[in-house]
This record gives structure tokens, C-alpha cells and sequence, in this order.
């Protein structure tokens, strides 16, 4: 009966998760479509479900880094996770005072909330390059050098990019980057999920995935003058990007439960 209860609360807690995303992707399609609240509350509301999808993640985040003792060696990639995705939960929150502030129009970049989403990339690649570390401990300088490079390729690549389609401005600049820096993230994410064929230590990672398609067909959007328009006509394409980014946040958020019901409860739902 005991063994029966500690499988039973994971499992619980997973399916809890699971139900809490379905119903925010699903309500935030629903307000975003149909808009059944008087004034400004759907825009506020939309506007504040992002800053509470990276509140998640960053609670969690924060709640691996504290289950490990300070000589544990995945202390320190889930330190700077936490402190990354605190960053970003900040800047959501910021942009969202932009965005109410400004009557709910779209907020300029850059601004507050970009300095958070930036310094965030650095942590990211701190945790990459510490996680890589724990299993390769052979390889750290390899595994630096490698970090190090492709930190300036992302920096890199956007500018020369926009440079030779002569559409350059600091805005598509910052706009871009996000979209390689999330895929740089992400791939390293991709490479865990090859490497241990799927195992949970990957799973945090799959969401800047997700994080990159929705930045890249933003920042297409918003360079080509498209999103602006279909915002204002209520086309499709607005709510496909702003709902992906929501998944994405969602996604990891999933992620660091799983991590968390593993170093809880282990990999049968008992705990070590």
C-alpha cells in the first residue's frame, strides 16, 4: 500500500501538469479568438499569462537547484537555469507594464525588458557548458572553446544576415538573435535527447526549440510588416506565433517537472 501511494503522487503531479497546460494553451487560443471579456481584461490577460509561464518555469527551476547539496555536480547547471529563466520572467513581467502602459500597442525594442532576455543567453550558456562538462569531464576546454564559438557565431550571424538583405536596425538585430540564440540552446538540447535517446535530462531543454520558431516567425513578421497588420485583422498567423511562444515556456516548464519528480521520487515514482 505504501509503494502504491509514493507511485500514485508523481503520477499525480505529472497528469496535474499536463491538464494546467492543456487548459492554458487551450484558454489562451479561446481569449485570443474570441475575446469574451469587456475592454482591455483579454489583452491584459494574454499580455500576463506569458510572465506566468516563465514564474514557472523559474520556480521549478529553483526548486532542482535547491534539492542538491552545494558538492553536487548538477547544482550549478540548475543554478544559472534558475537564475536565466528569473531574468526572463522578469523581462516578461517589465514588457508587460510596457505593454499595459502603452494601451495594450505593441512594445518598441529595444527596451527594459530586452536587458533581461539578453543577460538570460549568458547563464544558458554557462548551464550548456556545465551540463556538457558532467558527462564529458574529459573535454572541458573542448566543450568551452565550442560554447565560446558558438556564442559569437549567433552574435555573428544575424548581423551579417540582415546586412547583406541591407534590412538592418538594432531592433531586427535583437529580434534575430533571439531566434539563433534559442536554436543554439536548443540544439544542445537536441544533441542530449540523441545522445541518451530521449532520457529526462534532456527534456528542459527541448523548449528553446520551440522558443527559436516562434522568435524567428516574429521577427520575420515584424521586419516584413506583416505582424502589425495581422494583428489589427485578426489573422491566424499572430496567434499561431504568440501561442507558440506560450507553449515553449510551457514545454520547459514540463521539462523541469519531470526533472523534479526524477530526483524526487526516482524513476519508478519511489524516492532514494
Amino acid at each position: 500500500m505504501h509503494q502504491k501511494a509514493h507511485n500514485f503522487v508523481p503520477a499525480l503531479i505529472s497528469t496535474a501538469c499536463y491538464v494546467l497546460v492543456i487548459i492554458m494553451i487551450v484558454g489562451y487560443v479561446f481569449i485570443y479568438q474570441v475575446e469574451p471579456f469587456e475592454g482591455t481584461l483579454n489583452d491584459f490577460i494574454l499580455s500576463v499569462a506569458f510572465a506566468f509561464a516563465a514564474f514557472l518555469a523559474a520556480a521549478v527551476g529553483t526548486a532542482n537547484y535547491l534539492h542538491y547539496k552545494p558538492d553536487d555536480s548538477p547544482r550549478v547547471v540548475w543554478l544559472n537555469l534558475a537564475i536565466g529563466f528569473w531574468l526572463w520572467c522578469l523581462s516578461e513581467a517589465v514588457w508587460c507594464v510596457y505593454y499595459i502602459r502603452s494601451g495594450f500597442e505593441e512594445v518598441p525594442t529595444p527596451s527594459w525588458a530586452d536587458i533581461g532576455w539578453l543577460a538570460g543567453y549568458i547563464f544558458f550558456a554557462i548551464a550548456v557548458y556545465h551540463q556538457y562538462a558532467l558527462i564529458f569531464p574529459s573535454q572541458r576546454n573542448r566543450i568551452r572553446n565550442t560554447v565560446y564559438g558558438i556564442s559569437a557565431v549567433v552574435l555573428i550571424l544575424p548581423l551579417v544576415g540582415l546586412l547583406a538583405m541591407n534590412a538592418f536596425t538594432l531592433e531586427n538585430y535583437i529580434n534575430y538573435f533571439y531566434s539563433f540564440a534559442d536554436l543554439a540552446v536548443g540544439v544542445a538540447g537536441l544533441i542530449f535527447v540523441f545522445s541518451f535517446r530521449g532520457a529526462m535530462i534532456a527534456r528542459p531543454w527541448i523548449g528553446m526549440v520551440v522558443f527559436s520558431v516562434s522568435d524567428f516567425l516574429y521577427a520575420w513578421a515584424l521586419q516584413a510588416g506583416i505582424y502589425a497588420w495581422a494583428l489589427e485583422n485578426g489573422n491566424m498567423l499572430t496567434m499561431v506565433i504568440d501561442t507558440t511562444y506560450l507553449a515553449a515556456y510551457l514545454v520547459l516548464w514540463l521539462g523541469f517537472v519531470s526533472q523534479w519528480i526524477l530526483i524526487n521520487y526516482g524513476l519508478r515514482g519511489n524516492r532514494n
